[in-house]
């Protein structure tokens, strides 16, 4: 699956809430999500498939690790995995409010 992340399935349009972590691993909830959004400043966090992101900050600019080939901080590579896991498209936080994209059907459902 390939993308420009305007797609409406990549849309961030529904507020999230507690039931978004019903089978969650600790630490991952609401709050953990808010707290490493605040943390590195960040806006939205876009999942096009096969391991690809596009993590953005709240000025528009991409933020990746300091160094090249590194990984993420491990906060949000937790993000990483729920996305991908919950087959989340893209999680906002804007104006103190987390959204995502609708949960995309799985193809053998």
């Amino acid at each position: 699956m390939t993308g420009t992340g305007n797609e409406p399935g990549f849309e961030a349009s529904i507020e999230m809430t507690d039931a978004d972590f019903e089978f969650a691993v600790t630490p991952m909830s609401k709050e953990f999500v808010i707290r490493t959004f605040e943390k590195y400043d960040l806006r939205s966090i876009v999942y096009f498939g096969e391991e690809m992101f596009y993590v953005a900050q709240q000025d528009m600019e991409p933020y990746h690790p300091m160094y090249a080939n590194n990984p993420y901080p491990e906060e949000i590579e937790l993000i990483f995995d729920l996305m991908v896991t919950e087959r989340i498209h893209r999680i906002e936080y804007i104006d103190n409010v987390l959204k995502r994209s609708p949960i995309e059907e799985h193809p053998d459902i």
